[in-house]
C-alpha cells in the first residue's frame, strides 16, 4: 500500500527556506528513480549516499540510515544530510520553491 504522505510536494526535487539559508530537498517515493537519486547527491553518490540491496541510505550525522518510502532527503548549504519526515520539513521550511506547473526548481 502505497500512503502519499508527500502529496503536496513536487515530484522532483526543489529549494526551500528555512529562516536563513537554502536547502534543497529530495521526495523519496516509489517513483524515485536511481538516476534521480545519483543526480541529486552527485559526486557524493558512493560517498554520503549509496543504494545497498535495492535500499538507498544516507551517510547523516547519526551515522548510515536507510531512506524509507514517503521521507524527504535535505542537503544543507554545508553538504550534509539528512533524513526528514512531512513535520519536520513544515516546521522549519518555507513552502517548496516550484515553477509553474508545479515541478521542483533547484
Amino acid at each position: 500500500m502505497d500512503v502519499n504522505q508527500l502529496a503536496n510536494f513536487p515530484t522532483t526535487e526543489f529549494t526551500a527556506f528555512s529562516t536563513a539559508k537554502m536547502s534543497y530537498f529530495l521526495p523519496y517515493t516509489v517513483k524515485t528513480t536511481q538516476e534521480t537519486i545519483k543526480d541529486f547527491f552527485g559526486a557524493d553518490f558512493g560517498k554520503k549516499a549509496d543504494i545497498i540491496n535495492d535500499q538507498l541510505v544516507v551517510l547523516g550525522s547519526e551515522g548510515w540510515s536507510p531512506v524509507q518510502k514517503g521521507k524527504i532527503i535535505a542537503k544543507f548549504v554545508n553538504n550534509k544530510y539528512k533524513v526528514i519526515d512531512v513535520d519536520y520539513y513544515r516546521h522549519n521550511f518555507n513552502d517548496p520553491i516550484i515553477d509553474e506547473s508545479g515541478m521542483g526548481i533547484h
